[in-house]
C-alpha cells in the first residue's frame, strides 16, 4: 500500500505540471547564467519561475538515469530481489565494474545508479525490468509522455551518447519532479557515499569492496567556486540531491533538489561547463527562494471527513484530500480571498485505502482552478460481499418493492377475509332470520 501511494503521488504531480509551450515568471534577461538550456520550477505546483530555451532539444547524458531508477521502482515489486551478473557488462563510461557471478539487490544496484553514476547497473537494472534494452527504453518513452514530457525520446537506461537518444531541459525537470516524489529515490539521491563489502551469501555476492562517493558536488564537495563575486563552498546545505550527467555532446548537466522555507524547487542545467554547472544551479536556486514563496490556500486537514454508507461492514467512509492546495506567489504578494472548496463524493464499493473516492474543487471566485481527488482512509465492503454500492441499493430497492409487494398482498387479502367473514355472518343471520 506504501508503494502504491507513492505512485498515487508521483501521477497526482504529474498532471499538475504546465504543458508546452512554457508559462513562466521570469524572461531570460532576468537571470544571468551560462547555460544556455535551464529551467527552475516550483516542485508542489509545477509552476515554472524560470527557463532559457526549456524547450529546445538537448542530450540529458546520465540525468537519464533518475528517470530508469524511478521506473525500476515504480515496476519492481520486491527491492530486495538479488540479481545475479550473468555476463560481464560491456558498456563504457562509469561503472561500478560488476564482474559475471556476482550478486546485488535492486535496491542496491539502484544505489549504485544513482550515486555512483553506473553505467553496467543501468543496463543490469533495464533487462531485470523489461528483458531487453530496447523495451526498457520503450517503457521510460511511453512513461515519460504520460507526465508530459512531449520532447522527450529516450533510446537506453543510461544517457551515453545516442542521436535519437535526447529531451529538453523542462522534460527533464518533469521527471525530476516526479522521481522526487518517491521516498526511496529522495533517500539515495542525498546519500553521500556508499560502501559495498566483498562478500559471499546467496544474495549478496561481491567479489571486491567498492567504496564510491556521490557525483553531486553539492553534497559533498570541499572545492570552491566563484559566486557572486566571491568564493563559496560548492557544498550547499539546502541541496538534497539529484542527479548529474556528462559526455562531450551534452556538456555538463546537472538536476538538483533544494528545499527552503518549506519550499522545494526542482533546477535543470543543461550544456554548461565546468563548474559553472554548480554556479548556473545556485543562481536559479536562489532566484527562485529569493522571489518567490508558496501560500497553502486550502488544507487537506480541514477537509477531512467521515461519510456514512449503509449496508457496508464498517459504517463509514473516511476521506481526505490527497494534498494541500498550494500557489507559488512573488514576495510582496498574496492570493486573493475568494478561495472556495466544494467536496463531491463519487466511489463505488468495494473500496480499498488509498482509492479516489471524489474530488475537492478548488474555485477561485466562480471559476473552478483545481481539482484534488480524496483519498480513502479506510476499506469499505459491502455487507452482501464484493459488490458495488450501486449495486447495493439496486438490490435493496428490490428487496425494499418485493416487500412492499408482500405486504400489499397480505393487506389486501386481509380486507377480502374479512368480507367474505361479514359476508358469512351476514348470511348465516338472514338464514336466521327466515
Amino acid at each position: 500500500m506504501k508503494k502504491f501511494l507513492y505512485f498515487l503521488i508521483a501521477s497526482i504531480i504529474s498532471v499538475t505540471t504546465f504543458s508546452s509551450p512554457i508559462s513562466s515568471f521570469a524572461d531570460s534577461d532576468d537571470v544571468s547564467i551560462s547555460s544556455p538550456n535551464s529551467v527552475v520550477l516550483d516542485y508542489e505546483t509545477g509552476k515554472v519561475l524560470y527557463e532559457k530555451n526549456g524547450n529546445k532539444k538537448i542530450y540529458p547524458a546520465s540525468t537519464t538515469k533518475i528517470w530508469t531508477a524511478y521506473l525500476v521502482i515504480k515496476h519492481v515489486e520486491n527491492l530486495d530481489t538479488p540479481i545475479e551478473v550473468t555476463e560481464d557488462p560491456n558498456v563504457d563510461g562509469s561503472s561500478m565494474y560488476l564482474e559475471k557471478g556476482e550478486i546485488f539487490t535492486v535496491k542496491e544496484l539502484l544505489q549504485g545508479l544513482l550515486i555512483h553514476s553506473s553505467n553496467d547497473a543501468a543496463e543490469l537494472l533495464a533487462k531485470h525490468v523489461s528483458g531487453t534494452i530496447e523495451d526498457f527504453a520503450e517503457l521510460m518513452n511511453k512513461e515519460a509522455k504520460a507526465i508530459g514530457a512531449e520532447n522527450t525520446h529516450f533510446n537506453n537506461p543510461h544517457g551515453l551518447p545516442d542521436q535519437k537518444h535526447y529531451t529538453t531541459a523542462y522534460d527533464m525537470a518533469l521527471m525530476a519532479r516526479v522521481a522526487m516524489s518517491n521516498e526511496l529515490i529522495r533517500e539515495i539521491v542525498n546519500t553521500k557515499s556508499i560502501t559495498f563489502k566483498e562478500s559471499d551469501t546467496p544474495i549478496s555476492r561481491r567479489f571486491v569492496t567498492r567504496v564510491f562517493t556521490n557525483t553531486n558536488k553539492f553534497l559533498t564537495s570541499n572545492e570552491e567556486i566563484m559566486y557572486k563575486g566571491k568564493l563559496t563552498d560548492v557544498k550547499y546545505d539546502i541541496v538534497d540531491g539529484i542527479k548529474t550527467g556528462y559526455t562531450d555532446d551534452a556538456g555538463r548537466c546537472l538536476l538538483t533538489s533544494a528545499v527552503k522555507d518549506n519550499m522545494r524547487v526542482i533546477t535543470a542545467v543543461f550544456k554548461d561547463t565546468g563548474m559553472d554547472v554548480y554556479v548556473d544551479s545556485r543562481t536559479l536556486i536562489d532566484y527562485a527562494f529569493d522571489n518567490y514563496y508558496t501560500q497553502t490556500i486550502i488544507s487537506k486537514d480541514d477537509y477531512a471527513d467521515t461519510k456514512r454508507v449503509l449496508f457496508t461492514k464498517q459504517k463509514e467512509l473516511f476521506y481526505k484530500p490527497e494534498y494541500n492546495y498550494k500557489l507559488v506567489l512573488e514576495k510582496g504578494t498574496k492570493a486573493s480571498d475568494e478561495y472556495t472548496a466544494d467536496t463531491n463524493l463519487d466511489y463505488k464499493l468495494p473500496i480499498k485505502k488509498g482509492d479516489k473516492v471524489g474530488t475537492l474543487d478548488i474555485y477561485n471566485g466562480k471559476t473552478l482552478e483545481k481539482s484534488i481527488p480524496l483519498i480513502a482512509e479506510n476499506d469499505l465492503n459491502s455487507v452482501f460481499g464484493f459488490i458495488t454500492e450501486n449495486q447495493t441499493v439496486k438490490y435493496s430497492i428490490r428487496l425494499l418493492l418485493a416487500l412492499g409487494t408482500l405486504f400489499i398482498i397480505f393487506v389486501i387479502s386481509r380486507i377480502f377475509k374479512k368480507r367474505r367473514i361479514r359476508k358469512r355472518r351476514s348470511n348465516k343471520y338472514r338464514r336466521k332470520q327466515k
